[in-house]
């Protein structure tokens, strides 16, 4: 499987593909320099092999690249990502 996120900011997401196939989504809010992470969704058969997680990590990777947006994590899979991840911290609100 070779992963490749996509950033679609009409439809305040970022996505997943596998090719052209997409794998999952995570749906984001922005509120000034504060990116929500709304709800995250990959299909069950994808679960469990990484789909979830790149995504999760490309915004993350993103947002440290502008350096002055931060994340609030609302979907519980972003938050136990996160907690698994401490790296990562920094870029969550206060």
């Amino acid at each position: 499987m070779s992963l490749t996120v996509t950033h679609e900011p009409d439809a305040d997401r970022y996505a997943v593909y596998d090719g052209d196939e997409l794998q999952g989504f995570i749906i984001y809010e922005r509120a000034g320099t504060t990116l929500r992470l709304l709800h995250a969704e990959v299909p069950p058969v994808k679960r469990g092999q990484g789909v979830g997680g790149e995504v999760v990590r490309v915004v993350l990777d993103e947002l440290r690249a502008q350096s002055t947006d931060r994340v609030q994590p609302v979907c519980g899979f972003v938050v136990s990502w996160m907690r698994r991840h401490p790296e990562y911290a920094e870029l969550t609100t206060r």
